[in-house]
C-alpha cells in the first residue's frame, strides 16, 4: 500500500490551507456563519485529499490520533485556566493582588511593570493562558483603577505572558515544538533566543518609554483610588493566605 501512496508536491501540501483560509474569510468573515463547521468542512477536505494522495483511512486515523495525544496537554491547560481564574476571583486572590497592586504600583511604571510581572510568572508556570487570566487580570485591574490605557495594559500583559511562555521549560506550546521539530527542549529554547531576547528588550524600553511619557498625565486621582481601596475592602476579607494559589502554582 506504501508503493501506491503519491509524492506530496508543495502545491497539494498547501492546498488544505488555502482551504481554510478561503472557508474562513468567506463563511466566517463575509457570511457571519459559525467557525466550527467551516473546521469541520476544512478538515473533511483535507482527509479526502489525503485519501486521493492514497492514504488509507486507518493510516488517516492513527495520525490523527498521534496528533491529539501530543496536543493534549494544550487542551487540557485551556480547559483548567477557566476554573482558575473563576476560583481566584471568588475567593479573593485577583481582588487581592488588585488591591496591592494599587497600594505598591507608582502610575508611571504600571506598563513596565506588568510586563515584567507577566512575563516571570510565565516563565515559572509555563503557561501564557495563565499568566494572563491570573495576574494578568489583577494588573488589569490596577491599570483600570489607575485610569490607564486599558489597551496599554492588556499589550503589554499579553507581551510578558507570552514571552515567559516560550522560554519556559514547562510550557506545553514549547515541548510541543520541540517534539514536532524532533529536537532537544533545550536545544529549542536556546534557538528561540536569537529573535525572542531582541524582541523583550525592544518591548521593554517601548513599555518604560510609554509609561514614563504619556501615561502619567491621565492618572486617576487619589480620592478614586482611596475609593476603589474601600470597596475591594468591604467586599473581601484580604489576608495573606490569599497568595498561596499564586505560590502553589510556581512550586507544583
Amino acid at each position: 500500500m506504501k508503493n501506491n501512496i503519491k509524492a506530496l508536491t508543495l502545491g497539494m501540501a498547501t492546498l488544505p490551507i488555502l482551504v481554510m483560509l478561503t472557508l474562513l474569510v468567506v463563511g466566517y468573515a463575509l457570511m457571519g456563519l459559525r467557525i466550527e463547521p467551516l473546521l469541520l468542512l476544512s478538515a473533511v477536505f483535507t482527509a479526502l485529499l489525503a485519501l486521493w494522495q492514497g492514504y488509507s483511512w486507518d493510516e488517516i486515523m492513527h495520525s490523527i490520533v498521534q496528533k491529539l495525544a501530543k496536543a493534549m496537554p494544550v487542551i487540557l491547560i485551556l480547559v483548567c485556566v477557566g476554573g482558575l481564574i473563576g476560583s481566584w476571583m471568588f475567593s479573593g486572590t485577583i481582588p487581592y493582588m488588585v488591591y496591592w497592586g494599587l497600594k505598591l504600583i507608582s502610575p508611571q511604571y504600571i506598563l513596565i511593570a506588568a510586563f515584567f510581572i507577566t512575563s516571570l510568572v510565565s516563565v515559572c508556570t509555563g503557561t501564557s493562558w495563565g499568566s494572563a487570566g491570573t495576574v494578568g487580570v489583577a494588573l488589569m485591574g490596577v491599570a483600570h483603577g489607575l485610569d490607564i490605557s486599558l489597551a496599554a495594559a492588556a499589550g503589554a500583559v499579553v507581551s510578558g505572558a507570552y514571552f515567559g511562555d516560550k522560554f519556559s521549560p514547562l510550557s506545553d506550546s514549547t515541548n510541543f515544538a520541540a517534539i514536532v521539530a524532533d529536537t532537544t527542549l533545550y536545544a529549542h529554547i536556546q534557538h528561540l533566543l536569537w529573535t525572542t531576547l531582541p524582541s523583550f528588550l525592544l518591548a521593554a524600553g517601548v513599555f518604560f518609554t510609554a509609561g514614563l511619557s504619556t501615561m502619567g498625565e491621565q492618572v486617576a486621582t487619589p480620592e478614586k483610588v482611596v475609593t476603589i481601596l474601600t470597596s475591594l475592602e468591604g467586599l473581601y476579607h484580604f489576608s495573606p493566605l490569599l497568595l498561596l494559589p499564586r505560590f502553589a502554582i510556581s512550586i507544583f
